[in-house]
């Protein structure tokens, strides 16, 4: 009988709560996505354990059975997700519908962590909106090992007898992996492609796997003197304290992360089911309450789940990760994730497929006019809709992946010039970029001369270019982030407090994010040392906190006598055709009409 080691529930706790954290508050819990790494490492170990024991039973391995074992545990949950959420975004938020075939199909052949590659998404950068189905990627590099791992395996046991070796042979793989993911990753570039790439992510689940060949479920020495415990114990400590102190400090985007990062984060929790599995060491009873057997048992649907309450929820509340709202967020998390458990999840385990159509026929001609067939007629009524919802989608906007690729690569454009501290390319001369931008001379020569110091957004990003062509100084200095929050661009400011004290004025674009917060207003205005402060205002009409920042706004600069508001959104919210698809991001004349606005608001 296989032994079962409920102390593993407690790590699956640890690693939803870690990717839960990590959505809500990406900028505190920076490497909460470790809890993604955490499910991977346990799911090789656990796998590739279950498949040797059938091997050393049988001297066979019944790969078919383990296909239909995988299938029956990924795929009905997740298809549960698509058929709920798809009517949600029919008639609640219907643009998100955009793709939605695509991502549907994808995730059902496992191959969607490529699809969004191709389709050129960002896992870290929400500049064309929070999808709540990015998350699926996971599967699909889940299921991509599930299919050909067993038979790599197979091939290991039936012609490498030494655990070791074929140990040795798992970590040359390892070794691979680590490899290409270093390889793949382009410093200071958006990391999406090696964190979505099953090639440079398998590893994890690799890792897992070697765990499996040399430190078995069964079989384990239960011989162990009493400071060989407490000194494991000591040392299990010490690593779940890493694994924790790794999810507030290592940033998703940080070289570090790419370049060896993952690789230990994987290694520290390949030694924490180590210690967890062996059964004299005690950790496995630490770990072992109802409460991490709970969550443990339901972590597949929180995991589900999670995105899509989060990405929805954000899009409809202005303060979305306030707590009063993570906490009826998590409520409806846990209690879809119960559902699911109680009626998808645990049904479908013990329900035998072998006669399954049969059954159905029988079941309608006997049973089709009782009272108690009314909620299977439903469930099916309900499935049809949701699956010609999905089936019936939009495609993808032609102009997404331009959107993230030109912002992108504006950013990298940022980034390489704070890294020379100067513009190397050249002002045009004075009265090109006048009559370019509509300005007259006079102001175009005065705004070449300006020091200007800008934080911002997304948005600021898609208008960085045209932004220091006008304002061509070399003391110009730009600093925008995708995905900036208000507290963060903030707290990028008092960093930079050198160059506020040098600029002669300071523009924020902040806001498309989220809620602007009267204390980041005043710790901004206090970072800028008194200095002139032009505040960009948000055309977002998608979220719902616009109007209620431009109100923040215009009151605050009633307060601030150094504060004045651009207001951008009045100029533009007429002009569609001045964006992308998304209406926030400005493309050609919009970035004109951007930059027109701010430097005639700067210089009359």
């Amino acid at each position: 009988m296989k032994r079962y080691v409920s102390g593993l529930n407690g790590l699956r706790t640890l690693a939803v709560l870690g990717v839960i954290l990590y959505h809500l508050y990406p900028n505190v819990v920076q490497g909460g996505f470790l809890g993604v790494v955490l499910f991977f490492v346990l799911s090789g170990y656990l796998v590739t354990d279950s498949l040797l024991v059938q091997y050393d039973q049988t001297q066979h391995l019944d790969v078919l059975g383990f296909w239909k074992k995988r299938v029956k545990r990924l795929y009905p949950l997740m298809l549960t997700v698509f058929l709920v959420v798809s009517p949600y975004l029919f008639f609640f938020q219907n643009t998100l519908r955009q793709g939605l075939k695509d991502n549907f199909i994808s995730s059902i052949f496992l191959v969607q962590n490529w699809w969004q590659i191709q389709q050129g998404s960002s896992y870290f950068a929400n500049a064309a909106g929070e999808s709540p189905f990015k998350h699926l990627y996971y599967l699909s590099i889940e299921g991509q090992f599930f299919l050909i791992w067993p038979l790599v395996l197979f091939l290991l046991v039936r012609f490498v007898r030494n655990k070791g070796q074929k140990f040795l042979i798992i970590n040359l793989f390892v070794l691979i992996s680590v490899v290409l993911m270093m390889v793949f990753y382009q410093p200071g570039t958006d990391p999406t492609r090696v964190y979505y790439g099953t090639d440079t992510r398998v590893f994890s689940l690799l890792m897992g796997a070697g765990l499996a060949v040399i430190w078995p479920l069964q079989g384990l020495s239960q011989k162990i003197s009493q400071k060989g415990k407490q000194l494991g114990q000591r040392i299990f400590i010490g690593i779940l304290a890493l694994l924790v102190i790794f999810y507030f400090i290592l940033p998703a985007q940080s070289s570090i992360t790419y370049y060896g990062g993952l690789w230990f984060a994987s290694l520290l929790s390949m030694i924490a089911i180590a210690f967890i599995v062996h059964p004299t060491l005690g950790i496995n009873e630490w770990l072992s309450n109802k409460i991490f057997d709970y969550i443990g048992s339901r972590a597949y649907g929180i995991y589900l789940w999670q995105l899509p309450v989060f990405a929805l929820t954000a899009a409809k509340l202005t303060r979305a990760t306030s707590w009063y709202n993570v906490i009826w967020e998590i409520a409806l998390i846990i209690g879809l994730a119960e559902l699911s458990y109680r009626f998808v999840e645990q049904p479908i385990q013990k329900f035998d497929f072998s006669n399954f159509w049969q059954r159905m026929v029988q079941y309608f001609k006997k049973d089709a006019k009782e009272i108690r067939t009314i909620p299977l007629y439903i469930g099916i009524i309900f499935i049809l809709f949701s699956g010609i919802l999905i089936l019936a989608s939009p495609p993808s906007p032609r102009d997404q992946k331009m959107i993230e690729a030109k912002i992108l690569a504006q950013q990298q454009a940022l980034l390489a010039k704070q890294k020379n501290e100067a513009n190397a390319k050249a002002p045009a001369p004075i009265k090109t970029i006048a009559a370019k931008y509509g300005i007259e001379p006079r102001i175009a020569d005065k705004a070449s001369q300006l020091k200007l110091l800008g934080i911002g957004d997304s948005v600021m990003i898609a208008g960085s270019t045209d932004l220091q062509e006008v304002f061509s100084n070399t003391k110009t200095y730009i600093d925008a982030d995708i995905g900036r929050q208000t507290d963060a661009g903030a707290a990028r400011l008092q960093e930079l407090s050198d160059k506020a004290k040098n600029a002669d004025v300071i523009l924020i674009g902040l806001g498309t994010n989220g809620v602007i917060e009267d204390k980041d207003i005043a710790t901004i205005m206090k970072a800028s040392q008194g200095k002139p402060v032009y505040w960009i205002n948000n055309h977002v009409s998608s979220r719902p906190w616009q109007d209620s920042n431009n109100a923040t706004l215009q009151n605050a600069a009633k307060k601030y006598s150094n504060l004045k508001i651009i207001d951008w959104n009045d100029l533009a919210k007429n002009h569609p055709e001045w964006f992308y698809s998304d209406d926030i991001h400005p493309q050609g004349e919009g970035a004109i009409k951007y930059v027109q606005l701010i430097v005639t608001s700067m210089i009359p």
